[in-house]
């Protein structure tokens, strides 16, 4: 790759790396009352599975509800009252766990490797870190579970147009920062705030929805922005994760880097790419 990281550039080469499948996979999907509960499981986590932690995903209540009110039958028993052979039959959405965890670990002993896991759920249950919690079975079920968190953003889109937010941010203020958006929406009764995130990663996405209207609210998207951003930055956190400034949020580049060093920017770019054709309108403010 020749060029700015992120910016522009040209690509090379390309190599390509294919590990081989892990041996042993192991899913489970755990409930938490709290989100300190949640920084007591990742701690766990990271004291019993060590190497063999691949994921540890978050969902908040908020988005779980959504979901069993979007797909009927989604959410499997231990997040629900009631019971049921694959759903339940009657739902009391209430009672949701405030907070859903996916973990998984992939390994090459299954029998090694399973252990660990059933020690994790064991300890976590013992010293009430979790509400519940379920252990895939079979592959089957590993993939149901994943359909579970990767139904989030399918959801999210079907129900109405959604202001969506991928910032990164130190895990100790994932609930805060939610908290702070909600409380920040209060006035707008027609919205709905939702999140889930890569925990280890420190990457939380928050998505606003709008039900039933499909268009933006320029009312709505002047309320959250900047004020998510500048919330982030206090907290030490970044405006972007994993998907970039792209085009949404190139204009507040300044809110990062100083004016000296956005025209630096400009400068290099203007460099390597005086006609504006490497990935134009993306990551530098609009002029």
């Amino acid at each position: 790759f020749i060029g700015a990281e992120g910016t522009l550039g040209i690509v090379t080469k390309v190599v390509l790396s294919c590990p081989r499948l892990p041996k042993s996979r192991n899913v489970a999907l755990i409930g938490c009352n709290s989100f300190e509960a949640v920084q007591k499981a990742l701690s766990l986590a990271k004291e019993e599975l060590g190497e063999t932690l691949a994921a540890f995903e978050l969902m908040d209540g908020d988005i779980l509800r959504l979901i069993e009110e979007t797909v009927p039958g989604k959410l499997p028993e231990c997040f629900v009252d009631g019971s049921r052979s694959g759903a339940c039959s009657v739902l009391n959405l209430s009672n949701i766990s405030p907070f859903c965890l996916l973990v998984e670990t992939l390994g090459s002993n299954e029998e090694h490797d399973s252990l660990k896991m059933d020690r994790f759920l064991e300890l976590g249950l013992e010293h009430d870190i979790f509400q519940d919690g379920t252990l895939a079975q079979d592959g089957k079920q590993i993939q149901e579970f994943w359909s579970l968190r990767e139904s989030c953003n399918p959801v999210t889109a079907s129900n109405g147009y959604v202001y969506k937010y991928d910032i990164s941010i130190p895990i100790t203020d994932f609930s805060d920062i939610v908290m702070d958006m909600k409380k920040h929406l209060l006035d707008r009764t027609d919205v709905i705030c939702v999140s889930w995130g890569h925990v280890i990663d420190g990457n939380l996405h928050i998505n606003i929805i709008s039900p039933g209207k499909f268009d933006v609210d320029e009312d709505i998207l002047n309320l959250i922005e900047p004020y998510i951003f500048e919330n982030t930055i206090c907290r030490g956190g970044s405006i972007s994760a994993e998907h970039g400034l792209g085009c949404t949020k190139n204009n507040y580049l300044t809110l990062v880097k100083s004016e000296e060093c956005v025209k630096k920017m400009y400068a290099i770019k203007s460099m390597f790419d005086p006609k504006g054709i490497m990935n134009p309108f993306k990551y530098l403010p609009n002029k």
